[in-house]
């Protein structure tokens, strides 16, 4: 690990401070592990701030689709108007399985029923529905249309930032290898010094190409964790279509290592529930992490 070098070296000052070429590559070197940690966090911004607003906005949009559908099924039923009742009952099992854009389209269709009824709904006060309610409704609408196409607009955005982040790795290689060379004249007269120092490199040589990804499996409603539910995980493009299947462990979770850059695609499958898939990024030095919630 980077971190790990640089402060070792910090602590060897005595040591290092003999070799006047040290200092300057020294200095380059952590100022390319501060842009490292600059572009990781603003790549891990963008992988999960979305998907957090997102969420948000999708579920106050579903709550309030049920919100004016309960009160306007209370309308048709006293009206006896089966047509009407049709168009506007809904489920939140239904809801939540909808995809991005026909949650938008039920959305839509839901307001444009209602406002043929609403004078005569308004005329009631006890359906306590309001006008203002449908406004509402559209505007959570545009606002999930906004940013529900978010990720796909962003893959730019992140392929441009991964492409950065292994510029500045490549960059930190090569000014380790010259302090490689610098410290290897420390080799016979601080041995000690030199040992520790070649062990601190190795485990930096591996730990920092590490790509991992921790997905969760809950259930959507308790949000306790699935055992034994199936993880089958592959990429979305190119040769590679072999996969990886796993198992979720007691606390419903599968961690895989390493996995290439790229985009992929998972299917989660658990008895009694249904199967939910989706897709994911892996970008270059960041861990993803993705929570399923399963449905009965």
């Amino acid at each position: 690990m980077y971190v790990l070098i640089k402060e070792f070296l910090l602590k060897s000052a005595t040591i290092t401070g003999h070799w006047g070429a040290f200092a300057a590559f020294f200095s380059k070197f952590d100022e390319t592990l501060t842009e490292i940690f600059t572009v990781a966090a603003l790549q891990e911004e963008d992988k999960t701030g979305v998907t957090l607003t997102k969420g948000q906005i999708e579920e106050a949009l579903i709550e309030k689709i049920l919100v004016i559908s309960e009160k306007c099924r209370a309308f048709a039923a006293v009206e006896d108007d089966m047509e009407f009742l049709n168009l506007i009952k809904f489920m939140k099992g239904e809801l939540v399985r909808l995809s991005d854009v026909d949650l938008i389209k039920t959305a839509e269709l839901l307001n444009e029923n209602v406002l043929k009824k609403l004078p005569k709904i308004l005329e009631t006060p006890d359906y306590e529905l309001e006008a203002v309610e449908l406004e509402e409704l559209m505007e959570l609408r545009s606002q999930f249309m906004v940013i529900y196409t978010k990720p796909e607009s962003d893959k730019d955005a992140l392929s441009l930032l991964t492409e950065k982040l292994d510029l500045l790795f490549k960059k930190a290689d090569s000014l380790l290898v010259k302090i490689d060379a610098i410290l290897l004249l420390s080799r016979t007269k601080y041995a000690d010094f030199y040992a520790e120092y070649t062990s601190k490199r190795k485990i930096g040589k591996v730990a920092k190409r590490t790509r991992a990804l921790q997905l969760w499996v809950v259930d959507d409603i308790t949000g306790l964790p699935l055992t034994k539910a199936k993880v089958s995980i592959k990429k979305k493009e190119g040769k590679d279509i072999k996969g990886i299947i796993k198992t979720t462990g007691t606390k419903g979770g599968v961690i895989v290592a390493t996995l290439d850059a790229a985009e992929y695609l998972y299917e989660v499958t658990y008895g009694g529930y249904v199967t939910e898939t989706g897709s994911f990024f892996v970008n270059d030095g960041v861990k993803t992490e993705v929570r399923v919630r399963m449905k009965k």
